[in-house]
């Protein structure tokens, strides 16, 4: 399979694998909300968001391993690659173990101030198994960096995908008996699952034993340094997500948190296509930051960017277009709390998602440092006004807060990294991405003003964008031969 088939499969096949589970999170939501209520939907939510405090472990070793194995194989140094895998799995569970039992019981009395009392005890109740599946996640995504770094992603893409499908399977089942706890056994079993198939495509393809001792202090050294400038960033990231969900418990109550979280669900299973596309590139632009030699009129960052710009850019629009009828058909009747949230969610991703490139760009040349300062400002803002906005407006000033914090910290990313270049693309394009911004912001907000019936603006907006899309591939294509 040469390089570019092979980049378009993995790109695909990234973006097909979080469109399908975003595809099993709609039913997986719809069922869990009609059999346990919204309350139920909101405690499964904090605990998750709670468990994922345990990442704080996760020194980056996955996202090392695809930067390390790209390399080994660009010097064609593959003789190293199972030690490199070894040591990583040996440092993932000296450290994660530890962080896992020290953030239970903090866990565990920190959610008697943001849970409802009424529904403490399964909240509880779900903690330990949440914290597993944690654990099990970080595991698999090792083994799956292995596929990533010899960019054969479409094989973990795969596996995630079948997985998926048995959890969704599985937590129909395990709900009719077991309620909500039912749904993280089915979470224990698809982490599982994944860290098996992860395992077993990874050693056949480096033709190598797993469980064979392969410890090298070398390359712990290595992973260790990149992983701590790692944690750095990824630290203050995770943190966003459950501060703003606890604040959201605290000022806003279950019932807004289970709204909201169906609203972020969906504009994050977007995120999440865009942004693993992007991630199936990290051992293209490893290996252009080594190459020297490469003569490109743009570079894979300035592709990358041009892309993540149109596609967010028309896929968000269209949610929010049709967020009403999404609402009737998943909740019920039409929520102006979910439909709210999701356009607020929406204009703050489409920022974050401009930075995508630059982040992966970032992580590949191991220059970690504006990450770690974009999500220090994020969460700065989030900490300081999230408590202002959350006593004085509730749940909406807790939304509002997340949403000036992704998109400061995510601008001033976007601005770290040689903006000229990534922009490049984009600028050569002249009025058309401006035009295109036009066009989905009109028809986003005649939508939400029942101007006239949305599947007539949904029509339009479809229509004209696609126009524009057409001459901007003719000007690509004749002009620049991308």
């Amino acid at each position: 399979m040469n390089g570019n088939k092979k980049t378009i499969i993995n790109i695909i096949t990234s973006g097909g694998q979080v469109a399908l589970i975003g595809v099993i999170y709609y039913f997986l939501y719809k069922y869990l909300l009609n059999a346990l209520g919204v309350k139920m939907l909101g405690v499964w939510s904090v605990v998750m968001s709670t468990s994922s405090l345990a990442n704080i472990a996760d020194l980056g070793i996955a996202t090392s391993m695809v930067r390390y194995v790209a390399i080994y194989e660009h010097k064609n140094n593959l003789s190293r690659i199972p030690q490199l895998i070894f040591t990583g799995i040996v440092l993932n569970i000296i450290i994660f173990i530890p962080i896992c039992f020290i953030i239970w019981p903090i866990a565990y009395f920190l959610l008697a101030n943001i849970i409802e009392t009424g529904y403490l005890p399964i909240a509880r109740e779900l903690l330990p198994f949440s914290l597993f599946c944690v654990f099990l996640n970080s595991l698999a995504g090792v083994y799956g960096s292995i596929l990533d770094g010899f960019r054969k992603n479409y094989i973990r893409n795969s596996i995630f995908s079948f997985s998926s499908l048995v959890f969704l399977i599985l937590t129909i089942f395990s709900v009719k008996l077991f309620g909500l706890i039912g749904v993280v056994w089915a979470q224990v079993i698809q982490s599982f699952l994944s860290l098996c198939l992860c395992l077993i495509f990874g050693a056949r393809l480096i033709k190598h034993n797993p469980f064979k001792w392969r410890f090298n202090k070398t390359i712990f050294k290595e992973i260790f340094n990149y992983g701590v400038k790692f944690q750095l960033t990824s630290l203050t990231g995770m943190l966003n997500e459950p501060v703003t969900k606890m604040l959201i418990s605290k000022f806003g109550g279950l019932a807004f948190a289970g709204y909201y979280e169906m609203a972020n669900k969906l504009v994050m299973q977007i995120r999440g296509v865009i942004v693993s596309a992007n991630q199936s590139l990290m051992p293209l632009l490893v290996k252009e930051s080594v190459d020297s030699t490469s003569k490109r009129r743009f570079s894979v960052l300035s592709l990358s960017f041009a892309g993540v710009f149109f596609f967010s850019l028309i896929v968000l629009s269209i949610i929010n277009i049709i967020g009403t009828p999404i609402s009737k058909i998943w909740i019920g009747h039409n929520e102006p709390i979910f439909t709210n949230v999701l356009l607020l969610i929406s204009i703050c991703m489409f920022i974050n998602l401009l930075s995508a490139p630059t982040y992966f760009n970032l992580l590949s040349i191991n220059r970690l440092g504006p990450i770690i300062i974009s999500q220090v400002i994020a969460l700065s803002i989030n900490l300081v006004f999230g408590f202002i906005f959350g006593y004085y407006i509730g749940g909406s000033g807790i939304v509002l807060t997340w949403m000036i914090a992704v998109i400061v910290g995510s601008w001033y990313l976007i601005t770290a990294l040689n903006a000229k270049e990534t922009l490049s693309i984009i600028k050569e394009l002249n009025l058309y991405p401006i035009c295109i911004l036009a066009i989905d912001i009109i028809t986003v907000i005649a939508s939400m003003q029942n101007i006239i019936n949305v599947f007539v603006i949904l029509s339009a907006n479809i229509s004209i964008t696609a126009f524009f899309i057409w001459l901007v591939y003719r000007k690509v294509n004749t002009e620049y031969h991308v």
